[in-house]
């Protein structure tokens, strides 16, 4: 008998024509349209209480990612190892692409089933009319990385139920297990704690004795105070904007992941993956309870915590983002170093590689090739409009507008100019203000609160050319800008994935910091963060992790170092850095730059204990945008190894790129 599998078709009500329905920010959701978050804290109570044996179940679905390692809806495939894993991998970016419409899928449906339990009247009708347009929301951290209270620290939420307005356990702050088998989570913590936790206090536990009860309850207790992002939301504003418009990163192999190209050049270190990554290892504190002692952190339990497909929901996003402005380059043969559930080693991962445990249908999984197109899964975001405009060339320069818009403010370059070229009125989000949306003929995105009523491009975008160039978040320095052109820095990190026996951050200062680890992250001089996302290989059941470890993966990361630079010309008015020139930017980070690694839980790791660790700057002259071109354009890269070389874990001239 033919094997009855899931067939992730994507959501094909609210589909109309080339329109379909828009995934849309959280904050914006919930501000601007109540109605359709209520749904979805309907949709996600429901999903969440789903017996675990239900593969459509908020447990199996996450457990994919990671934990238990088991087969999901009984898709093993031809591989020898456990685990689908496909980080540091090209194909990194497509995998999630499914793995996300499965979860659309299912929690779409128990929003249909939600909305069906109320009683015949008013509210069902309303409810009803919403249901097609239902698709879940992105967390925008780039454009605003604060996580919003209803989110973060709000247990409970108010809702309109079946059974009239009532306050209900709130299904984002956390998910319950409500009981672990010990043979599915081994590690000790993971098989005692009943609930997904943030960033708990760990204050006065005993490690050796994790199971107590009542080092259970107090290590439950997520901290009163969550910590500003800080200087870290600076630098992924700009670490994004960089991705979406330096010209390097036109090839989906250097864009997509965090793999060491070691190709000799210094311009392709940073990835979607890497930046992905940070988030995972500071804002957040890697989603789930990555927070914990060295030996437990790690990216296996990341997929039950509801952050989680906010965060990756983004992560996509940015992805369909970049495939607009660089629509010719995708996924391209390589070798697959590792085994996994679905690969074998030495084979070849490509564009037509099964994308397992994903099925299209009850014979065919979905590929890199057929997830190409976001839209076949039926949803879209609200950059990425591509009906009733007039030709192609428009949605390219409606998305470099909607970048410009959201990261392009703060980024260096228009810093330095004093305006964003091509920018539109207001960011969707105000930074000052996190969840007061614009409204749709502000910022040209379109709303929509039901099928039908999507406004069309002509609309939402109305006016566009005639707009002047807004101001960014500086009053401009035109001085810096030497015959059109001005240099920018950047700080290349690379380590082996798991020196350290699993997650760590590499943390980057201009000028003095604490010499208390626990505030690194919070020092007034951090200019950025690159975190290490990896399981522990002594206790992981990822077998390609183990197996990278093994082989010592070098993953690598890169931190803007131009932002910081400018923060300091006007405040410090010294003379050894009064330009962006190299002969006055050299000696200044000789002297001021530095790096300081640590684990998750704060805990410091001494450099020489990370061999593999190679720190190195590189600078590049940056033509400016003009309402001609609106993304910046990159010069000639050129390492600068006397920044860093004879210092601990510096690269140094020599020293491979």
């Amino acid at each position: 008998m033919a094997a009855n599998y899931f067939n992730i078709t994507g959501i094909r009500e609210g589909v109309n024509g080339p329109a379909v329905p828009l995934r849309q920010e959280i904050r914006a959701l919930q501000a601007t349209n109540p109605d359709m978050f209520n749904l979805y804290i309907l949709g996600l109570q429901r999903m969440q209480s789903l017996p675990k044996t239900d593969r459509l179940s908020w447990f199996q679905i996450a457990g994919i990612h990671g934990r238990p390692y088991t087969a999901w809806d009984n898709v093993r495939g031809n591989g020898n190892a456990s685990g689908y894993c496909t980080h540091s991998s090209i194909l990194f970016l497509t995998w999630h692409r499914p793995y996300l419409a499965l979860y659309e899928q299912s929690l779409f449906e128990n929003v249909k089933a939600a909305v069906a339990a109320f009683p015949p009247g008013p509210t069902k009708d309303r409810f009803t009319r919403l249901v097609p347009s239902f698709r879940m929301p992105y967390w925008d951290w780039a454009a605003d990385a604060r996580i919003p209270d209803f989110v973060l620290r709000d247990q409970t939420i108010e809702v309109e139920t079946a059974t009239g307005r009532q306050r209900i356990r709130n299904p984002l702050y956390s998910y319950n297990f409500g009981s672990i088998d010990r043979r599915e989570f081994p590690e000790n913590r993971f098989n005692t704690w009943l609930n997904t936790v943030r960033y708990p206090n760990l204050a006065n536990v005993n490690p050796t004795d994790p199971g107590n009860p009542a080092q259970v309850a107090a290590q439950m207790r997520q901290i009163e105070t969550f910590p500003n992002p800080g200087t870290n939301a600076k630098s992924l504003r700009d670490r994004v904007y960089a991705l979406l418009s330096r010209n390097n990163y036109r090839n989906f192999a250097f864009f997509s992941n965090d793999g060491w190209n070691n190709n000799g050049h210094p311009d392709d270190y940073d990835s979607l993956e890497s930046v992905h990554n940070t988030i995972h290892g500071t804002i957040v504190k890697s989603c789930l309870l990555h927070t914990l002692t060295a030996s437990q952190s790690t990216p296996a339990y990341a997929g039950f915590d509801p952050i989680f497909w906010l965060h990756h929901t983004n992560v996509d996003r940015l992805f369909a983002i970049w495939q607009v402005l660089n629509p010719n380059s995708y996924v391209v043969d390589q070798r697959a170093r590792y085994s996994t559930f679905w690969s074998q080693a030495n084979g070849t991962e490509g564009p037509n590689t099964t994308l397992l445990p994903f099925h299209q249908n009850n014979t065919t999984y979905w590929t890199s090739l057929t997830c190409r197109n976001l839209k076949t899964f039926g949803s879209t975001y609200p950059e990425l409009v591509d009906w009733g405009v007039v030709s192609p060339n428009q949605v390219v320069a409606n998305v470099q507008r909607a970048v410009q818009t959201l990261y392009g403010r703060t980024a260096p370059v228009n810093r330095i100019l004093g305006q964003a070229p091509g920018a539109i009125g207001a960011s969707v989000l105000s930074f000052s203000q996190p969840g007061v949306a614009v409204t749709a003929s502000g910022s040209g995105i379109p709303q929509t609160d039901g099928p039908g009523d999507e406004e069309t491009p002509a609309q939402s975008y109305g006016g566009q050319s005639e707009q002047q160039p807004i101001q960014s978040e500086s009053t401009g320095q035109p001085d810096l800008i030497k015959d059109g052109t001005v240099y920018e820095y950047f700080c290349n990190i690379r380590a082996d994935k798991y020196a350290a026996g699993g997650s760590f951050n590499v943390h980057i200062f201009l000028g003095d910091f604490s010499d208390d680890a626990t505030q690194r992250a919070y020092d007034d001089n951090l200019v950025g963060t690159f975190s290490v996302f990896a399981n522990d290989p002594e206790t992981t059941g990822c077998e390609k992790c183990q197996n990278e470890a093994e082989d010592g993966l070098i993953v690598t990361g890169s931190i803007p170092l131009t932002g910081a630079l400018l923060d300091r010309i006007p405040k410090l008015n010294i003379p050894e850095l009064n330009s962006l020139e190299p002969e006055n930017v050299i000696p200044y980070l000789q002297s001021k730059l530095h790096w300081r690694c640590n684990r998750p839980d704060d805990t410091p790791i001494p450099r020489e204990d990370i061999s593999s660790l190679k720190v190195g700057v590189a600078s590049v002259p940056v033509e400016v945008p003009t309402p001609d071109h609106l993304l910046p354009k990159y010069g000639e890269w050129q390492a600068r190894y006397e920044v860093t070389e004879g210092r601990k874990a510096g690269l140094a001239e020599g020293d491979n790129l």
